[in-house]
């Protein structure tokens, strides 16, 4: 053979192998690819999330906008931005890469027992149906599929967090509604019953005073700081819901009360019961059905007595 017939034969086998080599980077499944699990232009029709997981089931629920959790016959307020990042996770794009693709493998990556996310739209039609399997061997990564899909593929874990948590995860536990604040507020009247406690902390001009006992010196920074306490003041989860008025509500024996008047002429008070034997108080909060469960430590907070407010 001679010299340029085999330079010839080694030229056309460097190109076919260059091209072997980059049909395989380009047609390479383990290689990452970005895409979104949920279309984004479908959020909107969004309106029932369902999520399975080590806590059990949880079911959210859109109503005019608002989501809430569905807890049997009750629908019961949730913290808003946590089901938007969730939305968010699922429809944003990340970088997958496919791992397995066969009914084996769903075993062995955990699939079969995964975690899942359905999201629905419209009348109960699935928009998406997401598994969440195990971690990965580096532990910074889990394995996903499609539900009713034979693809596999492993990315970043950020969605455990969501089906991994508790109901109490999503709940929000605010006492008083959260478009109040305490710029807003023109008085603010404390009442323990039990311990006949009952004064008021009255706005004026830029200080507070006590009606009655104008006298007193208070600290307008601590009064604030009560305040913001007070708008901020959470339960630890929501009590039975019960007329406010039933014993087994735990609210028939009220031990303490906080009313609030705004500027605007409207008014909202929150009622404590009697602690139960692990230490617990029920709250209820004017013009909501819902009964929150608060800490003794809570209660001792927001039930402050006049002295802590002087200077």
């Amino acid at each position: 053979m001679s010299y340029n017939r085999k330079r010839n034969v080694l030229l056309t086998l460097v190109i076919v192998l260059s091209l072997v080599y980059i049909l395989g980077l380009v047609f390479d499944s383990s290689r990452p690819a970005a895409f979104a699990w949920l279309d984004s232009r479908l959020l909107d029709q969004a309106d029932e999330i369902e999520i399975y997981g080590p806590e059990g089931r949880s079911v959210l629920r859109r109503r005019n906008n608002v989501w809430f959790f569905s807890a049997g016959s009750q629908e019961l307020p949730v913290r808003q931005h946590r089901v938007e990042d969730l939305l968010a996770e699922l429809s944003g794009k990340g970088r997958y890469t496919l791992r397995a693709d066969s009914a084996e493998a769903r075993q062995r990556l955990g699939l079969d027992a995964a975690s899942r996310i359905i999201i629905r739209g419209g009348a109960g039609l699935p928009l998406l149906d997401l598994l969440v399997g195990w971690g990965d061997a580096t532990g910074r990564e889990v394995y996903f599929a499609r539900a009713g899909r034979r693809e596999i593929y492993s990315g970043e874990d950020r969605l455990s967090l969501y089906t991994d948590s508790r109901p109490g995860f999503w709940y929000d536990l605010r006492l008083f509604p959260p478009a109040i604040t305490a710029a807003m507020i023109q008085e603010a009247e404390i009442s323990l019953p039990a311990a006949g406690v009952r004064y008021s902390l009255r706005r004026s001009g830029s200080g507070w005073l006590v009606p009655g006992n104008e006298g007193l010196d208070l600290n307008g920074s601590r009064v604030s700081s009560w305040l913001r306490s007070l708008l901020e003041g959470e339960g630890e989860d929501f009590g039975p819901q019960a007329p406010f008025d039933d014993p087994s509500g735990g609210l028939a024996l009220i031990e303490g009360s906080i009313t609030l008047r705004l500027g605007d002429g409207t008014s909202f008070s929150m009622q404590a019961g009697s602690a139960d034997e692990t230490g617990h108080r029920y709250a209820a909060v004017t013009d909501s059905a819902l009964v929150y469960l608060i800490s003794e430590r809570t209660f001792t907070r927001l039930f402050a007595g006049q002295l802590e407010f002087l200077q």
